[in-house]
């Protein structure tokens, strides 16, 4: 008779459910160990050079592709993978050269990226992924130069442009903002103030919050001629709209493109012309920061508790989609200033930046617009001129219409070929 081991179960019996089980564990784990063996590992990466001249070695174990785009303010490369390992250890990457720190992480689905932060503006002289004949890795290496901040600017436009189409859906698929193909380019037009909040009060008694309703309407009707863009206003009477409540419609329409139209006043009478902002955690100069404190006032104004719904968000999706989605906005502050031109007044140094709480969306591109300043006689009375209006209408509608082109899928291969 066999002999009986615990709860009588034979020997043999034993080693049967034991073996039963380990192959069901080896069921549980098989994608975890196919997904070992498909996805490429960065093993090591050094960095070595001047701040002239700096080269960025990382270590695969098996070959991978790589597409990289540039972002400023801090000046940085951006490397995008198909979804890798991470085997180095970042605490032992030389930050030296150029390079001033590191930032790496998964952004969903099968995508992973790097960013380098570095401390000039710079170039890139080469990027390539090539096998190390002596150690049997595969390679990227990446060579920087120095170079001047217009040169920078340059580069990084470009990298924007060409990478427009995938990173746009990128963003929105890990924020769970997927756009549908045949989804129209969104546009969300952001009148200020509005109800018990007038904004600005003009040196002839304009409100800011007619102005711009009227400057609003007019830019909607005249993108409705735009068959690709489906737009909305985030008020289109007057009505009080909380600076949060803006933020959310925005990201509930899955914008592409946020704009908030505003008309202020400051206490520099002589200061007049359009100006486009940006989100910036710190003011470019003292009229941003002078803007920025105005227009955040406007819940106070109307007895609405300050809300950030934003802040002290520590997921690195999140963050990591905020310093892309400033790209985009950045992007198209520069296009809205170049057609602009010509045609409006602009203010010295027309591209600025500070911490306007209603363009903290991390997910929507968005930018800022003063039209002029009411504390501005001149700027006064354009805002009040129908055919001026008309007029800036226009050209800002060709700037969207670019950017709306620039982040369609259906134009990427012109853009790939450089059209």
């Amino acid at each position: 008779m066999a002999q009986q081991i615990g709860h009588g179960y034979s020997s043999g019996t034993a080693r049967r459910f034991a073996a039963a089980a380990l192959a069901f564990v080896l069921f549980l784990l098989a994608p975890l160990a196919a997904f070992a063996e498909s996805a490429p590992i960065a093993l090591d990466m050094r960095v070595a050079g001047d701040e002239a001249v700096t080269r960025i070695v990382i270590e695969f174990d098996k070959p991978v592709e790589v597409s990289h785009r540039l972002l400023d303010r801090p000046w940085r490369l951006v490397l995008d993978f198909n979804k890798i390992g991470y085997g180095f250890d970042a605490e032992a990457v030389n930050t030296s050269g150029l390079v001033s720190g590191l930032r790496y992480g998964d952004m969903g689905g099968n995508h992973s990226r790097l960013i380098f932060r570095t401390r000039h503006p710079f170039k890139i002289a080469s990027i390539e992924s090539r096998p190390d004949r002596e150690t049997s890795r595969h390679n990227v290496v990446i060579d920087l130069v120095a170079a001047g901040a217009d040169e920078f600017a340059d580069a990084m436009d470009r990298s924007l442009t060409t990478g427009a189409v995938v990173n746009s859906v990128e963003k929105r698929d890990r924020l769970g903002s997927v756009r549908q193909d045949d989804r129209p380019f969104t546009i969300i037009i952001d009148p200020g103030h509005g109800g018990i909040d007038n904004g600005a009060k003009g040196v002839r008694g304009t409100l800011e919050k007619d102005v711009v309703l009227e400057f609003a309407r007019t830019l909607r009707d005249r993108l409705s001629r735009y068959d690709g863009a489906q737009v909305f206003m985030t008020r289109d009477s007057d009505v009080f709209v909380s600076l949060s409540d803006r933020t959310v419609f925005a990201r509930e329409h899955q914008a592409d493109l946020f704009i908030s139209v505003h008309a202020d006043s400051l206490r520099q009478h002589g200061v007049r012309g359009a100006t486009v902002y940006t989100i910036s955690e710190k003011a470019s100069d003292e009229v941003a920061a002078a803007v920025a404190a105005n227009e955040n006032l406007a819940d106070s104004v109307a007895g609405v508790e300050n809300t950030e719904e934003f802040e002290g968000v520590s997921d690195i999706l999140v963050d990591l989609a905020r310093r892309e989605t400033l790209g985009f906005s950045v992007q198209f502050a520069r296009l809205a200033i170049s057609d602009m031109k010509g045609f409006a007044r602009l203010i010295k140094n027309p591209h600025r930046y500070a911490g306007f709480r209603v363009l903290k969306a991390p997910d929507v591109p968005s930018v800022l617009i003063e039209l002029g300043y009411l504390s501005n006689k001149d700027d006064e009375h354009l805002l009040n001129q129908k055919e001026w209006q008309n007029g800036l209408a226009d050209r800002l509608a060709n700037a969207i219409e670019k950017f709306a082109a620039l982040s369609s899928r259906d134009i990427e291969s012109s853009v790939a070929a450089g059209q």
